[in-house]
C-alpha cells in the first residue's frame, strides 16, 4: 500500500483513539511544531493569488508556500480558525505517538467536538428555563448552534484537506526540502468527535519535530483578531524554548520580532501614505496585547528596555517617535504557564553526566596476578 492510499481510508473506520482532552484546568497542550505549522498561523486566503483557470490558491510567507487545491470550489477560507483546528489535531497526534520514532505511528486523531467548541467561545451550556416554552426554545438554540458549529468546522477540515505545503527546514540537524506535502487525508465529524487523519508524509515530518506548548486560551481569540493570535503563539513558543529558559530571557521579546508576526503595515508604508504611525501600528499592537490579557493568555505585559530594564514614567512619556518605540521590548507574563524547573534541572544533570569524562583505569604493575 502506498503512502497516499494509506491515508485515504473512510471516516467510518475512524474511532476515537486517545483523544486530546480540553478540560478547563488544562491550560496548555503539548504539541510538536516546526516552520511549516508555525508559519501557517500568519497565512490567510485573503492574501492568496488565485489561478483563474485551475482555481488554485497560493499563499507565500518567507520560505513556506501554501497551495489550496480547487479553492474556488471550497466554502471555507484559510485563517486563524483553520490553524486552531490544526494545532489541536497536532496536539492529539503528539499525545498518542512516540515522539522521534517514525516507525510506528497512528495517523488518526479524534477531538471532542463539544469541548473544542466551548473552548473556542461557543455557548453550549444549557441555560436555565422556567416554562415549557422556554425549554423548547433553549433546545432549538442548542440544536441550531451545534449545527452551525459543525458546518464551520467541516469547512476548516475541507480547507486542511485541500492544502499542500512546500518549504525548506533543518530538522534534527538535517536540512531537507519538503515538496507539496498534504496535511490531512480523510476527515469528518461523527459520534461527538472531530476526526482527521494526517497524511503519512506530514506525520513523518511532525514526529521528528521539537515540542512546544499550545495555549488553550488562544482558542477563544476571535478569528478577526489575527494579530493577537499570532503574537500569542509567538510568545508561548518562545517562552517554552529550553535555551531561552536557560538564558533567563524567555519572558521578553523585541517589538520588531512581534511586529513581524502580524499583518500590521510597515513604517515605510505608513509614512508613504502620510498616516499616523501611532494610529496604524502602535495602537493596534497594544490592542492585540490587551486582547491576549483579556482571553487569559497573559497575566500582564509592559514595555521595557533591554535585559528587562523597566521604563520610568518620564522615559515612557519621551518616546514619541517610531524609531525609539521600536527599540523597546515587551516583557510578558504567561498565565498558568507550566512549571518546567524540574524538567530543565533533570535535563542539565543528564547533559552533565554525558559530558563527564570516563575515569581512567590504573595500569597493572608488572608481575601482578590477574
Amino acid at each position: 500500500m502506498n503512502n497516499t492510499a494509506k491515508a485515504m481510508y473512510t471516516i467510518t473506520n475512524i474511532q476515537p483513539l486517545a483523544p486530546v482532552r480540553l478540560p478547563e484546568e488544562q491550560s496548555y497542550l503539548p504539541m510538536l511544531h516546526g516552520k511549516a505549522t508555525d508559519t501557517m498561523a500568519q497565512m490567510s486566503s485573503r492574501e492568496a493569488q488565485i489561478n483563474p483557470i485551475t482555481g488554485t490558491a497560493t499563499v507565500t510567507s518567507g520560505e513556506v508556500k501554501l497551495v489550496i487545491q480547487r479553492f474556488n470550489e471550497l466554502k471555507g477560507t484559510l485563517g486563524i480558525n483553520t490553524h486552531k483546528l490544526l494545532s489541536v489535531g497536532i496536539a492529539a497526534f503528539s499525545n498518542q505517538n512516540h515522539i522521534g520514532d517514525p516507525r510506528s505511528m497512528d495517523y488518526k486523531v479524534s477531538i471532542p467536538l463539544r469541548e473544542y467548541a466551548m473552548q473556542c467561545g461557543y455557548d453550549l451550556q444549557e441555560r436555565p428555563t422556567s416554562t415549557p416554552e422556554e425549554a423548547e426554545a433553549e433546545k432549538r438554540r442548542l440544536a441550531n448552534l451545534e449545527k452551525d458549529i459543525k458546518k464551520k468546522i467541516k469547512k476548516d477540515l475541507d480547507v486542511l484537506r485541500a492544502t499542500e505545503l512546500t518549504w525548506r527546514e533543518t530538522v534534527k540537524g538535517k536540512e531537507g526540502d519538503y515538496l507539496n506535502i498534504s496535511i490531512i487525508g480523510s476527515r469528518g465529524i461523527k459520534g461527538g468527535y472531530i476526526h482527521m487523519a494526517f497524511d503519512p508524509a506530514m506525520a513523518d515530518y511532525l514526529i521528528r519535530l521539537p515540542m512546544t506548548q499550545y495555549p488553550v486560551a488562544l482558542l477563544a481569540v476571535d478569528a478577526r483578531n489575527s494579530n493577537a493570535y499570532s503574537i500569542g503563539l509567538k510568545m508561548t513558543e518562545y517562552f517554552h524554548m529550553d535555551s531561552n529558559q536557560a538564558l533567563g530571557k524567555a519572558d521578553r521579546l523585541s517589538i520588531p520580532i512581534l511586529l513581524a508576526c502580524t499583518s500590521l503595515p510597515s513604517i515605510e508604508d505608513v509614512r508613504a501614505k502620510r498616516k499616523d504611525w501611532v494610529e496604524r501600528i502602535k495602537e493596534p499592537f497594544e490592542k492585540a496585547l490587551d486582547t491576549l490579557t483579556g482571553c487569559g493568555l497573559l497575566a500582564d505585559w509592559q514595555y521595557t528596555r533591554a535585559k528587562a530594564k523597566p521604563l520610568t514614567d518620564e522615559e515612557a512619556a519621551e518616546i514619541t517617535d517610531y524609531e525609539s518605540w521600536s527599540k523597546l521590548y515587551v516583557h510578558f507574563t504567561l498565565k498558568d504557564a507550566p512549571d518546567q524547573t524540574a524538567r530543565l534541572e533533570a535535563k542539565r544533570e543528564k547533559e552533565a553526566k554525558r559530558k563527564k569524562p570516563a575515569s581512567k583505569k590504573k595500569p597493572k604493575k608488572e608481575g601482578a596476578s590477574s
